[in-house]
């Protein structure tokens, strides 16, 4: 059985492309990958939505999502347990399926988190005007003006970009103090609404109900598949630990079990959180808030100036997530730019920080570039908008494929321990075809004409891989796959591309 080995591959000139090795500990890996997911974001801009299309049943479809993912999470697990690359699925779909779906993949992955970077850096400017009209500092009108919001949005996009550049530990660090803000107001929030719950009845408040967290609240296949698909969208980014196995100690072992652990700290945040979000406010006034659903709830429950925070929980949100959106992206690109199928640019290592500084700046560059086109244009926002609503599919689709793979990948082994058969093989399988069927399902549902954006977005990787086929020079698309075992392999650096 052949196995895998960790690509660390030379540039052209013979100088080792690596990240800063050996840096990120258990405790960095879980933060960041909790706040990639940004709860309180997730909540203000997901949870009304959640609503119209399930009702009260929005903690079932939380659970619902919860499990395939947490199955996908376990995947990840075994799989970088063989092969701890920072392309993460690309790698593992190139090295074990099929070098064209791993790059298909790669390019979803990509594109989603470009998309989530043009829309987190503009929610995290519209909240920050928002905040500062609280304060009295701008007038309201401020907070909409499309001028304002691109320059804030760049400001915010330049700030952690520069981070991202400036090394790993700093980004780190950055991510404890978010997560921190963030995770305390939307916990001390959700607890101080279930006590004001519980001591004054406020009107159109309700107890938290049993039926509520129960799968079968949830009606019929469409409504399954409505929810579901935003509750992907919930858990979306634990993976960035993954990305981060190259500058994490221990890297083998401790970026999945990051993203194992990050899975039930925030299954644990978003259940508390959309509970008390929705026994405090009614049904209706909730599904009329949209994206600020979760200001609303602050104000209904503390007056100004403390429902403030609730401004500044997803504030500390979005800026943190758009930072751990723009990190596995640099990731993931570097690492197919340093097998030679991306541009070369992605594959530049900062010869101080050791970071993909260029492949840094070039995305947060086209995101800059989106926020731009969307706040000029009335049209394009709204097109953009449907793109952001398909983001659930297009993560959906990779997810699934990594789980499909890993059953694949460990083939040859599964039979050996019963731990293995099912936590490597029945249950990735379980969850990578549970979220195939529900990004179907939503494009099918949601029709050609709002399912456009998603269609656009794989249909042009297609050229793109074509094109890198075409220009790849060391035979990349043509190596054999390979199967994993039950045991870690080595890491092995291989040799430059004869001629290169």
């Amino acid at each position: 059985m052949e196995t895998a080995a960790t690509p660390a591959s030379p540039t052209g000139g013979g100088a080792v492309l690596h990240l800063k090795g050996n840096t990120l500990t258990l405790f960095d890996t879980t933060a960041v990958a909790v706040a990639s997911v940004a709860p309180a974001y997730s909540l203000a801009a997901t949870i009304a939505f959640l609503v119209v299309a399930v009702g009260l049943a929005a903690p079932a479809a939380i659970l619902v999502s919860f499990f395939p993912v947490l199955f996908i999470a376990l995947a990840y697990y075994y799989m970088n347990r063989q092969e701890p690359n920072c392309g993460a699925s690309y790698t593992w779909l190139s090295r074990t399926v099929s070098p064209f779906l791993g790059w298909f993949t790669g390019w979803v992955q990509t594109a989603a988190s470009v998309l989530f970077c043009v829309s987190a850096s503009a929610l995290a400017a519209t909240n920050t005007l928002a905040l500062l009209a609280s304060f009295g500092w701008i007038g309201d009108d401020a907070v909409n003006n499309g001028w304002l919001v691109a320059v804030i949005g760049l400001a915010w996009l330049a700030l952690v970009t520069w981070m991202v550049v400036r090394g790993i530990r700093l980004t780190a660090n950055f991510q404890w103090v978010l997560v921190g803000i963030e995770y305390v107001i939307v916990l001390g929030f959700s607890i101080l609404a279930f006590i004001k719950i519980a001591s004054l009845h406020p009107t159109g408040s309700q107890a938290v109900q049993a039926w509520w967290f129960s799968p079968f609240s949830i009606q019929g296949l469409d409504g399954l598949a409505a929810g579901a698909v935003l509750g992907v969208f919930f858990f979306w980014g634990w993976d960035t630990a993954a990305n981060l196995n190259e500058e994490s100690k221990d890297s083998n072992v401790t970026p999945g079990q990051a993203g194992v652990i990050s899975m039930f700290i925030l299954l644990l945040v978003f259940l508390v959180g959309s509970s008390a979000i929705q026994a405090l406010v009614p049904s209706g006034t909730l599904q009329k808030q949209g994206d600020n659903a979760f200001f609303y709830f602050a104000q209904q429950l503390v007056p100004a100036p403390w429902s403030y925070l609730g401004v500044l929980a997803v504030l500390a949100s979005t800026v943190a997530a758009t930072q751990t959106t723009l990190l596995p992206a640099s990731r993931l690109t570097f690492s197919m730019a340093r097998d030679r199928v991306f541009p070369k640019l992605f594959s530049m290592v900062h010869p101080r920080y050791e970071t993909p500084w260029v492949g840094s700046l070039i995305i947060a560059g086209i995101a800059g570039l989106g926020l731009l086109l969307i706040t000029a244009s009335p049209n394009l926002n709204s097109t953009f908008g449907d793109a952001l609503a398909n983001i659930g599919v297009l993560v959906a689709l990779y997810y699934g494929f990594a789980g499909l793979a890993c059953a694949w990948a460990f083939r040859k082994v599964l039979t050996r321990r019963a731990s293995t058969l099912i936590l490597a093989g029945v249950l990735p399988v379980l969850g990578g075809l549970f979220l195939l069927w529900i990004g179907y399902e939503v494009v099918a549902q949601a029709g050609l004409q709002s399912s456009i954006p998603v269609l656009v977005t794989l249909g042009f990787g297609i050229p793109l891989l074509l094109l890198a086929v075409a220009l790849n020079r060391t035979g990349y698309f043509r190596r054999p796959t390979v199967t994993y075992g039950d045991e870690t392999v080595g890491t092995e650096s291989p040799q430059p591309a004869a001629g290169e």
